[in-house]
């Protein structure tokens, strides 16, 4: 199963125990009202658990989408679940969303009023360039795919290398010297598992794994890269 997430990064230095204060039992209900519906919206935050130097839990969430039938608007209630993670490190607090990039930004600023009354809080990451191309170059032998930005081409947004032996060819330092490394396909040392990674810290892991281990995972290869 595709494993997607998004790492974040919490603009205060907040300690994972006054997170935890603050997430702890936290349920609120709304009431979604539109004749002949009256349906009961839930958001609450579950399981929450301390470990070393993190805060695991998880966030139900309920949504509401629309069809039509003949005519007719029919409300649809759907609930997320979204596996989370709060990581306390040299560099700061973050937050890891498990999740699509649309749903992961959208737990961030839910999250970022919960803890600080204001969306705004919570801010995508960035990871350098040059710990991108680090990255890639400790491992080259696994990276499939590297895509490159900042080009200085009119009308040329991204270029893409696909292939082994991506660091032996000219064309890869030919694009360095030109542009920046936006995204790689890459296999994580830690997991031995095929992982896709961008510069705004999304992750994704094509081969099969869990969601503790893909946690893990973040923590212990992403992490380190974030400026």
């Amino acid at each position: 199963m595709v494993l997607a997430g998004k790492v974040f990064r919490l603009v205060e230095d907040l300690p994972l125990s006054r997170i935890a204060e603050k997430l702890r039992g936290y349920r609120v209900e709304d009431e979604f009202e539109e004749e002949p519906y009256r349906i009961k919206l839930i958001t609450e935050v579950l399981d929450l658990a301390v470990g070393f130097n993190s805060l695991r839990g998880v966030l139900a969430w309920d949504t509401l989408r629309f069809t039509y039938h003949r005519g007719n608007r029919i409300p649809v209630p759907r609930t997320l679940y979204v596996t989370f993670a709060f990581f306390k490190t040299a560099g700061g607090t973050f937050l890891l969303a498990v999740e699509r990039k649309s749903i992961a930004n959208r737990v961030a600023n839910l999250f970022s009023q919960l803890l600080f009354i204001s969306k705004g809080y919570i801010v995508n990451v960035s990871i350098s360039p040059e710990k991108m191309r680090e990255y890639h170059e400790k491992n080259p032998e696994s990276t499939k795919v590297i895509f490159f930005d900042s080009l200085p081409v009119p009308n040329l947004d991204k270029l893409s290398l696909y292939g082994p032996d991506l660091r032996q060819t000219d064309l890869y330092s030919h694009y360095l010297t030109m542009g920046s490394i936006w995204y790689l396909v890459t296999v994580a040392k830690s997991y031995g598992v095929t992982i896709g990674l961008t510069r705004d810290g999304v992750v994704v892991a094509f081969s099969n794994m869990d969601k503790t281990d893909f946690i893990n995972m973040v923590a212990s290869e992403i992490l380190p890269l974030v400026g």
